[in-house]
């Protein structure tokens, strides 16, 4: 009993990042859909590390939020093997439980505001299964709740 009392005591004293959780999932780029299943709480923080790329040795590494520039104009005439259209090749989508996909950046800064962000949640490249085969890498997404 006097354990569990000073327990208590010393959660309630602690900073509350200390009763932060991080859930991760690395999002290869060389599968489809991966998964995270979120509890409920309040999403502090949406975190990411790593890179990919698509078409290996042809096109440099990038982030979430793909290509652009001159190798997005190279990847241009390839655009029948994005995914999704709206979006730009090697760019993260996230599907959320109701089968809504955006791009991981509107994931991220719409996540810290969401009043129950309790499910399942699905991330993947940009690019068309039939063209996983010849990418490279993986990004790490970490979501921070309290």
């Amino acid at each position: 009993m006097a354990f569990a009392r000073s327990l208590l005591i010393l959660l309630l004293f602690l900073p509350s990042s200390v009763l932060a959780a991080d859930h991760c999932v690395t999002v290869q780029s060389k599968k489809g859909w991966q998964t995270l299943n979120l509890p409920g709480g309040k999403i502090r923080k949406v975190s990411f590390s790593g890179n990919w790329s698509v078409i290996t040795g042809l096109y440099k590494p990038v982030g979430p939020r793909g290509y652009s520039g001159q190798d997005a104009k190279k990847l241009g005439p390839l655009y029948g093997y994005k995914f999704d259209q709206s979006y730009a090749f090697g760019e993260m989508l996230v599907r959320d439980q109701a089968g809504r996909i955006v791009p991981f950046a509107e994931f991220a800064a719409l996540a810290v505001n969401s009043a129950d962000p309790a499910g399942v949640y699905a991330f993947r490249i940009n690019d068309q299964d039939v063209a996983l085969w010849d990418n490279a890498g993986a990004i790490r997404v970490c979501v921070s709740m309290r």
